[in-house]
């Protein structure tokens, strides 16, 4: 047979396969207090098996007209029907990822999708491990989909695992706060919980495990997991915590200034603003376009909305029950949190990605930040509303900018970035938890160069390397129209490595993979660990970060203005 022939006779193999395949039955679940859902089915990135996917599915009521700005209602019953699973429900209301122009989604927005193997055999004994997904985007942006985002599921379902993403509300429509009873705010982090509980209640009937979940998350979702573990909303819901570059206590994850930010928006959209009452009921009568168009005021100009101010998680103490009744810090040291095995961890450079954005090839964010570099580091510190907040930012400027060229101005942004951004909040929270908790703290240090970049998705010099910035692991988790397919064998390997590791702590609270040189023992504040993860060197440092020394100017600078601390 020559090859046209064999060719021919492929593409019949692959028409017949095609066809066998379309003429599966959609899987379908019943859920007894709910209705019967219809889902589809997809294949792992291994081609290992098929798995099944129901996603756009229901878990509170719209949040809209009186519900917009109040916490979240579980979704009613579709008990007699069954619901159409098939597609990805919307995105919640938002601009996009990269460049923050384009207004998407919509405020009906709160669901979630769940991926398994297992449908078909759930008896008790078979039930496998669950992994809740949250996602980052600095509680201004991101979804838990696939086609529109990050999060598709094509190689952690290559594991024995329920994995699940979720939607919840963003930046104003999901955080605006009056300050008192009235709109304590937090409803996005209200969202999550409601969407972990209904995986709690539910998801057996996927052949989810209701008693091993494991909630993770990156950036924004690595605080998110944080706030879960300190919320008493969030008890006896979960049992596992991952936190990838993030923490409730980093100066962009919880905000002191809501109330003020939310009366400027009001009053720009001709809103009253002296009585919370009357506030709200404008606002709810209010497009939520409208409020979106007038909070892109609020933004600062130079950065992408990765940076954002303004609306964000805050303590609700007004609240008759609190999402968050006091600081991360004073609920960790009462001890007042949800014991549980954790992990947290850090990228090499997590500010590369914004020092990225500050070498964009037209050079207007840079141009934009040589104008007014002091005011600009004031804002990514979250403390522009703040006494003393300009000194301090002068003080930091003049710590970190000593050369004034293009090239380095960037490299000292990245540095900035990371180190009051990222390493010390997260560094903080890894540091009170291994002293307050009950239970294992795990904490490592990514250092993976692989061959894909969240960098290279904006508009860079030819050549640009800004390290393993942050969220270069996710090329390496997820499966999505924006990742490039994963080609390199390093990023193989490491990629297995991670999967190794989270998928063996979601199953029994310790991490392990055969990648990595020994065991991985916790952090504990006697003896102080990481875990190395590149290919080079995966091995357990019994040390402090390699980053530790640099944030030894944040501690002695804040210290000195004890009385204005950095949002925490």
């Amino acid at each position: 047979m020559n090859f046209r022939g064999i060719l021919s006779w492929l593409t019949v193999i692959c028409c017949l396969i095609l066809q066998c395949q379309s003429d599966e039955p959609q899987p379908t679940v019943n859920i007894p207090t709910l209705g019967g859902l219809r889902g589809s089915r997809m294949v792992s990135s291994s081609g290992r098996k098929f798995h099944h996917a129901f996603r756009g599915i229901p878990y509170a009521e719209p949040p809209v007209g009186n519900l917009r700005f109040n916490d979240p209602i579980p979704a009613k019953p579709w008990t007699g029907n069954v619901l159409d699973a098939t597609n990805e429900g919307p995105s919640c209301l938002q601009y996009d990822l990269l460049y923050g122009i384009t207004l998407n989604g919509q405020e009906d927005c709160l669901v979630l999708n769940v991926y398994t193997h297992n449908i078909y055999n759930s008896t008790e004994n078979a039930l496998v491990p669950v992994m809740v997904w949250i996602h980052g985007g600095g509680f201004v942006t991101g979804s838990g989909n696939s086609e529109s985002d990050f999060y598709g599921p094509g190689h952690i379902l290559d594991r024995d695992v329920v994995f699940v993403t979720l939607n919840y509300r963003l930046g104003p429509v999901g955080f605006l706060s009056t300050e008192d009873a009235e709109a304590p705010g937090n409803y996005g982090l209200l969202d999550q919980t409601l969407a972990i509980k209904w995986v709690k209640e539910h998801i057996s009937n996927f052949g989810g495990n209701p008693n091993s979940i494991t909630i993770f998350g990156e950036s924004a979702g690595g605080a998110s997991v944080e706030f879960q573990i300190l919320s008493p909303h969030s008890k006896g819901l979960f049992h596992r915590a991952i936190a990838q570059s993030g923490s409730a206590s980093c100066p962009w994850a919880l905000q002191k200034s809501v109330g003020e930010y939310t009366r400027i928006l009001a009053e720009d959209l001709n809103c009253p603003t002296s009585k919370s009452r009357e506030l709200l009921d404008c606002m709810r009568k209010t497009e939520a376009e409208k409020i979106m168009i007038s909070r892109k005021k609020l933004m600062i100009p130079i950065f992408l909305s990765m940076c954002p101010v303004a609306f964000g998680p805050r303590v609700d103490s007004e609240r008759l029950s609190p999402f968050l009744p006091d600081s991360p810090q004073s609920l960790v040291q009462r001890k007042q949190f949800n014991q549980v095995p954790v992990i947290f961890g850090l990228n090499k450079d997590e500010g590369g990605l914004f020092a990225a954005n500050l070498a964009t090839i037209d050079g207007k964010n840079l141009e934009a930040f040589k104008k007014d570099p002091v005011n600009s580091l004031l804002y990514v510190m979250a403390m522009e509303k703040q006494k003393n907040g300009l000194e301090i930012a002068r003080k930091a400027y003049d710590h970190y900018f000593v050369n004034k060229e293009n090239e380095d101005i960037v490299k000292q942004f990245e540095e900035f970035t990371s180190d009051i951004a990222f390493f010390k909040c997260v560094d903080d929270s890894v540091q009170l938890l291994s002293q307050y908790s009950d239970q294992p703290v795990y904490y490592y240090h990514y250092a993976h160069r692989g061959q894909h970049s969240i960098t290279k998705m904006l508009d860079l010099p030819k050549d640009s390397d800004f390290g393993v910035c942050h969220a270069d692991e996710l090329m390496l988790m997820f499966t999505s129209n924006l990742i490039p397919p994963m080609t390199d064998p390093s990023d193989i390997q490491m990629s297995k490595m991670i999967f190794d590791l989270w998928t063996s702590f979601a199953a029994n609270g310790v991490p392990q993979s055969d990648e990595i040189i020994g065991h991985w023992l916790p952090t504990t504040q006697q003896q102080p660990r990481y875990l190395q993860i590149d290919l080079e060197s995966p091995v357990l440092v019994n040390d402090v970060m390699p980053f530790q020394s640099r944030l030894n100017f944040w501690t002695t600078l804040l210290s000195s203005y004890s009385s204005v601390p950095i949002k925490e």
